[in-house]
């Protein structure tokens, strides 16, 4: 094969794969508006923990109509369920809404593991959306797509790349220009976007963002970049009162951007499936990792809060209780107690570009009990973070 064949080859491939990504990327934003979680009457009621009376005393107060839909079923968004719970008096609220004040650190948290195909994004995308819903304090959570193959921003993102919003690596390279008046910290806020989650905003990723490792090399070589691992640190750090928790979604590889997601985090999980090519591919990485540290250390890094493994694509068997074993054996005070489990809806949700908390129940489109069962489990492994962080904040305000 000549190299104009070899060309003209990978320029169909290309163009193909162009045309492919335009029309899933249109015909997701056609299918943007229903992806906000709704809830029935019985729903909001088990959410708030209100009897029906007081529901619908302040749905009435918040001026919404629950019955404004053309069957008139009893139904509201998400977004209003939280201004239902915003009208609420102390006495009525699960828990009080969160101030982290001056004491209680912002909390990054990277989900990294080399191995491709082990659920960092499912897992970073189940975490954020949990910590945001499922916890009555309205934490402000951030997510953070560092991988080019933008499959998190597709959740929640779906049309930032097509409209031209700024991407993480856009922000990274300084891919933009200020206005009169604007500061670097207003484009960085303005590039966190709004989900359907009304306390979660994403800093999605671009496609173009994998040119980011020739930039990074071009910046080096010239003396152009100080320190090469604290771009994403200084993102977030002119951005910090605006979260409390954020998640970092990472790329399957040991780039720049893997070691910026390192060195912005205060804290590790490592996603580990529960095989034995994923396992022994774990641990080639683990028996690397300390020569990434070495490097971080050397650069400025304070040191991780947390560091554990959390076990994914748990099945029940016979096999997997074996490779569980031998796991606990080497691994077993870094491993989460929680194992995020395979589930047919985890899968049906994800093809809807959802996590379990995007949606309710009444919402899922196949067999409830199963919905309730994977909703049930991720909220155990999304639990285990948020008790984690709040260790950590009753630390800090115990110094």
């Amino acid at each position: 094969m000549s190299k104009a064949n070899t060309t003209a080859i990978f320029q169909e491939l290309k163009e193909n794969a162009d045309r492919y990504r335009h029309r899933r990327n249109s015909r997701l934003l056609l299918n943007s508006q229903k992806e906000r979680r709704n809830f029935t009457r019985a729903e909001g009621i088990a959410y708030l923990d209100l009897d029906g009376k007081t529901l619908d005393k302040y749905v009435a107060m918040a001026e919404i109509d629950p019955r404004r839909h053309e069957d008139s079923q009893w139904s509201v968004d998400i977004s209003e369920i939280y201004k239902v719970r915003d009208l609420l008096p102390p006495n009525l609220r699960r828990t009080p809404k969160f101030v982290r004040g001056d004491k209680r650190e912002l909390q990054v948290f990277v989900i990294q593991n080399q191995k491709g195909g082990v659920g960092k994004t499912i897992s970073a995308v189940t975490a954020a959306s949990g910590l945001a819903t499922e916890f009555h304090e309205e934490f402000r959570v951030g997510l953070i797509d560092l991988d080019g193959q933008r499959t998190a921003s597709m959740y929640y993102a779906p049309e930032a790349e097509l409209d031209d919003h700024l991407s993480v690596g856009d922000l990274m390279m300084k891919n933009y220009d200020l206005d009169e008046g604007e500061t670097h910290q207003d484009v960085v806020s303005s590039a966190f976007l709004p989900t359907t989650i009304p306390n979660l905003r994403i800093l999605p990723a671009s496609q173009t963002d994998r040119s980011i490792e020739g930039w990074f090399h071009e910046k080096i070589f010239n003396g152009e970049i100080e320190n090469p691992y604290e771009l994403l640190k200084s993102i977030i750090d002119s951005v910090e009162q605006e979260f409390d928790i954020i998640i970092i979604d990472t790329p399957p590889s040991l780039g720049f951007m893997t070691y910026n997601a390192y060195f912005a985090a205060s804290s590790v999980i490592f996603p580990l499936s529960l095989t034995e090519n994923d396992m022994d591919a774990t641990c080639s990485y683990f028996s690397y990792i300390p020569h990434v540290w070495t490097l971080l250390k050397n650069a400025g890094h304070p040191g991780y809060d947390v560091m554990k493994i959390l076990l994914t694509n748990h099945k029940e068997s016979a096999a997997t209780t074996e490779l569980q074993n031998k796991v606990e054996e080497h691994f077993g005070r870094f491993i989460f107690s929680k194992e995020f489990k395979n589930s047919e809806a985890i899968k049906q949700c994800s093809a809807y570009l959802s996590s379990v908390f995007d949606m309710s129940k009444s919402e899922y489109p196949k067999t409830k009990s199963t919905f309730l069962a994977a909703h049930q489990n991720a909220y155990e492994v999304t639990s285990q973070i948020m008790r984690e962080i709040n260790n950590l904040w009753r630390e800090q305000e115990n110094k």
